[in-house]
């Protein structure tokens, strides 16, 4: 299989001057250097050490959300019924957390550079109650505490938006309740759905527009809506056509990946926020449908997506070719 890229190694070079004054700072930066030789091997070791100690992942149930690590985006990280789980740089595959903390993560995504955010329900050994709200996690997942609604929403849907982290819009899937949050997820508020369909609205998906947070697209089974009030209301954009999921990226302006069911459909890209839409060579069986994607934060041309019957796959180049990396639920070695 393909790695999505390898994370280099860099070496230190101390140039000795040949203009010294003496040989005494000759000495001295050759053993500083030495040492920190030596403090560059010891670290790797320890890593190396503890990705041997942590769980390998040899199935998983469900993908619920898909996202890059952006501060190390070789890494990526995927939202399962069961817990949290990463793929290194290396493509080894492994659980993060203890059992108490593998909750189910709905609508997993990072909230900033140091912060994970979710939704969903608390694992069988947590003290969380059910349905566990907005949670987040400080550590990389080793570790999640309620923010807000806790024991009250499950957001199936959960969208952060990739040019203002304040800003996020979540659909509760006990309710079928749109909510938004201007704070960081923080203090939330519920939303009327003026101009959509009557009877109980089936969310599939939200995306907003990076270069403008107020603009939204949502799929539902009646087609693509858009939103240009922060989701007070809304307008049918596209008949005929939805889509399961989307991301917005600030590799461009307008443009949004999402994976499109009805006329078109499959993996598209657009670049004028779902006007128009451009396929990314990635169409799947009757019966299966992409349900999470991430894009490499530095190489657009970097797609992982996960699919309902639970396989992965992921492109290196823009998707002009495909790689299934995970299987029915299993990884692909």
């Amino acid at each position: 299989m393909k790695k999505v890229g390898l994370t280099a190694l860099g070496t230190a070079l101390f140039i000795l001057s040949a203009c010294a004054e003496n040989t005494d700072d000759i000495e001295v930066s050759m053993h500083n250097g030495a040492e920190a030789t030596t403090q560059m091997q010891e670290t790797e070791e320890e890593n190396i050490e503890k990705t041997e100690l942590r769980e390998k992942v040899t199935s998983f149930m469900h993908i619920h959300g898909l996202s890059y690590d952006p501060l190390q985006p070789d890494i990526l990280y995927v939202g399962t019924h069961h817990g949290l789980f990463q793929i290194d740089e290396h493509n080894q595959w492994h659980w993060i957390a203890p059992e108490e903390e593998r909750h189910d993560l709905m609508g997993f995504n990072f909230l900033d550079d140091e912060t994970m955010i979710s939704s969903g329900h608390p694992a069988a050994e947590s003290d969380l109650q059910n349905p566990i709200g907005v949670v987040t996690s400080k550590d990389r997942g080793g570790s999640w505490e309620p923010v807000a609604l806790h024991g009250e929403v499950d957001f199936h849907v959960l969208e952060v938006n990739a040019g203002n982290s304040e800003v996020l819009y979540g659909v509760d899937a006990q309710e079928a309740v749109l909510y938004r949050s201007f704070n960081s997820g923080s203090d939330w508020e519920k939303l009327p759905w003026t101009g959509l369909p009557e009877g109980e609205v089936a969310a599939y998906a939200i995306v907003s527009d990076p270069e403008d947070p107020s603009s939204l697209m949502m799929g539902l089974p009646q087609g693509i809506f858009h939103s240009s009030d922060s989701g007070e209301s809304w307008e049918l954009m596209h008949e005929g056509m939805t889509l399961s999921i989307g991301e917005g990226s600030m590799h461009g302006e307008g443009v949004v990946t999402a994976y499109l069911l009805g006329e078109p459909s499959g993996l598209m890209q657009s670049r004028d926020f779902g006007e128009t839409w451009d396929p990314l060579n990635l169409t799947l069986e009757h019966n299966d449908a992409v349900m999470q994607l991430a894009v490499h934060p530095e190489n657009e041309n970097i797609i992982t997506v996960g699919t309902s019957q639970e396989h992965l796959y992921q492109t290196i180049d823009g998707g002009e070719n495909w790689t299934m990396i995970a299987e029915a639920g299993e990884p692909v070695s």
